[in-house]
């Protein structure tokens, strides 16, 4: 067994290149197993030096009995390289010299069998292989794209934040500011880690270093780096828009209505807020918010957010005035630098809009110091920079004018009283386009869409408009009483509710219903013997409801409204919702 074991270490210490080859077997009619070879090192046959195998063979030089095979690996089997860059592929294993061969030109492949390195140079745009093998056939395969880079990791980042601002909100805007810097093509996608906080106040500051990856996903060489972030919290006043941008024309996008579809001015005395709702008839779109200075630098503070795209249409338009109310008490939002040539581009919701899809969108925009600056929602497909489509004109109307500008001056609260034992107060209505009186409720401010709509240029619905709620509430008893909100719909179809009352800790959320004929409750109040009561809060209309709405009190209490009257949350067939505007 010593012996045995002596002869196995002898023969693997022997270099493969002095091992004796196994003879071949000699000829019939004399059968006889092949020689075992032996365990001493042997002179090499004489052979040829244009060919490693006896007798001029094709065939591998078969490796000693006893000796493991070892193949070629490679620490990585996909490499993107840039034209005139270089990329470092390891290597290990294989038998003797190993070459590499390229099955295209637009790369420069060369193995160095002392650091056991493939350099790979980019000659030009395109894609294939580079093949490593040993003199024993093994192959290792390596995957190679030449193109241009997925983006610029950028040196430094400022972020410039206002109000009180979540973790996640920092994050975001953090991933949004390297993004906007990153020169990304189309289709690249960014992850930054690295940058980690707590919640932030105005005053806060953050210095950190973020790690960055531009991935090309198949289409551009992926990139990475670190960019040095500096986050400021500052304290700004509240933002209270006097004038309502509102987008919703056309309503449906059709394969060709990529462009600007609205564009309106706001400056340091006109904050502005903005609407969007609209649906994608064809895939891969998405909308964008633009700003782009009218003439000089401007720096802008963004307040909002958005929801969709999703086929639940009553759901979208339920959650973006959802997401908005939330955003507004702590005035969370950032602050976007624009310059001549250099627009500001916030992409909007989640990701691409499929057919069928809804997007929904609540931002206040502000000019904090510069020139007037230019806002616009605009459409774009199949990867199109959105910014190539801002000189366009806008959009023509689909024909049902929903769009144009409307004051937000002086919106009338929603106003109720009641004293318990008193006549029920006069409902107060909300989305109505006129009034009793045959004014309207939101006049257009645009000349041309008055002039092309006439009658149906006010603002329907009050889509984007914030209200004010105020009740004033009344038990002149001896006894506890309860006073109800209730809420019914003015028009067959489905309408869902947010309001935000003044102390609560989330805004109430009303199912969706449908019946005009019924009162469906929003809030109950409790009054003690003799009490007096203001509940005060804000309200604004949510998007895809039938409207108008009509709020009232009573002391007698109204039904609950049921589950899902308006249609199931995302996750339906494209276009199966049954309630949209």
């Amino acid at each position: 067994m010593v012996a045995a074991a002596i002869a196995v270490l002898v023969a693997a210490a022997v270099p493969a290149a002095l091992a004796q080859a196994i003879p071949p077997p000699p000829p019939p009619p004399l059968p006889a197993s092949s020689p075992a070879p032996s365990m001493q090192p042997q002179p090499a046959p004489s052979r040829t030096p244009s060919s490693p195998f006896p007798g001029g063979s094709a065939s591998p030089i078969p490796r000693p009995s006893g000796l493991p095979a070892i193949p070629i690996r490679v620490d990585r089997s996909r490499v993107g390289v840039v034209p005139g860059g270089n990329a470092v592929v390891n290597v290990s294993g294989g038998a003797g010299p190993l070459s590499a061969q390229a099955s295209f030109d637009g790369v420069d492949a060369r193995y160095d069998d002392r650091t056991r390195t493939l350099l790979l140079t980019g000659r030009a745009n395109g894609r294939g292989t580079v093949t490593l093998s040993d003199a024993a056939g093994d192959t290792a395969v390596v995957n190679v794209l030449v193109a241009p880079p997925a983006g610029v990791v950028p040196s430094d980042a400022t972020v410039e934040l206002a109000g009180t601002v979540s973790q996640q909100f920092a994050a975001a805007r953090v991933q949004a500011a390297i993004a906007q810097l990153a020169q990304m093509q189309p289709g690249a996608t960014l992850a930054v880690s690295g940058v980690t906080t707590g919640a932030l106040r105005p005053g806060d500051a953050l210095e950190a270093r973020a790690s960055v990856t531009l991935r090309g996903n198949d289409a551009y060489v992926d990139q990475t780096g670190t960019t040095n972030v500096h986050l400021r919290v500052g304290a700004l006043p509240p933002l209270d828009p006097v004038v309502l941008f509102y987008s919703d024309d056309p309503e449906r996008l059709g394969p060709l209505d990529d462009g600007v579809l609205f564009r309106g001015t706001i400056d340091l005395t006109r904050p502005a807020r903005t609407y969007a709702y609209h649906v994608s008839d064809a895939g891969t779109r998405r909308l964008y918010l633009a700003l782009q200075p009218a003439s000089g630098a401007a720096r802008v503070q963004v307040l909002g957010a958005a929801a969709g795209p999703s086929d639940a249409f009553s759901y979208v338009g339920h959650l973006s005035t959802l997401r908005y109310l939330l955003e507004r008490p702590p005035q969370e939002s950032f602050v976007a630098s624009v310059a001549p040539g250099a627009p500001y581009v916030i992409p909007l919701g989640a990701g691409n809009m499929l057919p069928g899809q809804l997007l929904a969108a609540v931002y206040d925009l502000r000019v904090l110091d510069g020139g007037p600056v230019n806002v616009m929602i605009v459409a774009a497909s199949n990867g199109t920079d959105p910014a190539t489509l801002l000189a366009q004109p806008e959009h023509p109307s689909d024909g049902h004018f929903r769009r144009g500008e409307f004051s937000l001056a002086n919106v009338p609260p929603v106003a109720l009283a009641y004293t318990v034992g008193g006549a029920e107060p006069q409902p107060f209505a909300v989305g109505v386009r006129y009034y009793a009186n045959g004014q309207p409720a939101f006049p257009n401010l645009r000349p041309d869409i008055v002039a092309a709509a006439g009658q149906r240029a006010p603002l329907a619905g009050d889509y984007g408009v914030l209200r004010n709620v105020s009740l004033q509430l009344a038990n002149p008893t001896a006894a506890p009483q309860n006073v109800y909100l209730y809420e019914q719909p003015g028009a067959n179809g489905g309408v869902t509710t947010t309001m935000w009352f003044t102390g609560d800790a989330a805004p109430t959320e009303v199912r969706c219903v449908s019946d005009p004929s019924q009162r469906y409750l929003v809030k109950g109040f409790g009054l003690a013997p003799g009490q007096t009561l203001t509940v005060t809060g804000t309200y604004m209309t949510d998007g895809t409801s039938f409207l108008p709405l009509f709020f009232g009190l009573t002391s007698a209490q109204p039904p609950v409204p049921p589950l899902d009257a308006c249609g199931p949350k995302p996750g339906v067939t494209p276009g199966a919702s049954r309630f949209r505007r």
